[in-house]
């Protein structure tokens, strides 16, 4: 597997991706999640992992595939997340077995740096999206998703 070793080569390649690919990509979010910020955030999060996983990617493939399905899963993620947030009827109390792994996924939050478990609560148990999350805590927006990243 061939990976870029140089920062600046690195830099290059992820801005000529990010160029290429970024709107063709907000237009798939979009069709997903009908949604313009959520569907920027959503590709925003795709470019963040890829630069954070930049080490053990083989950039000498076709990347707009790997992108696609990255922003797909993401959004559909998003739409679940919503759904439940959204669903009166659905309780994590109903099954003792998500109980039990709420308790865990709390459990590992809690050891987190303090700003980072707070913008995880507040997105994955809370289930706000990243500007309300960014306006409650008085960050940015990039800020929330670098905690989520990290998190």
């Amino acid at each position: 597997m061939e990976r870029v070793q140089d920062n600046k080569q690195c830099s290059l390649v992820f801005e000529q991706l990010f160029k290429q690919h970024y709107r063709a990509l907000c237009f798939h979010a979009m069709s997903l999640v009908n949604d313009l910020d959520a569907s920027k955030d959503i590709v925003h999060d795709v470019f963040l992992s890829l630069w954070y996983h930049r080490d053990s990617i083989d950039f000498t493939r076709p990347m707009f595939p790997y992108l696609f399905n990255l922003t797909r899963n993401r959004a559909l993620n998003n739409q679940v997340r919503q759904h439940l947030a959204d669903d009166p009827t659905y309780t994590l109390s109903d099954d003792p077995a998500r109980e039990e792994l709420l308790e865990r996924i709390l459990a590992r939050i809690e050891l987190l740096p303090e700003r980072c478990s707070q913008v995880m609560k507040l997105s994955f148990i809370e289930c706000k999206k990243y500007k309300e999350i960014a306006e409650e805590l008085n960050i940015s927006v990039n800020t929330v998703k670098t905690h989520i990243t990290t998190g």
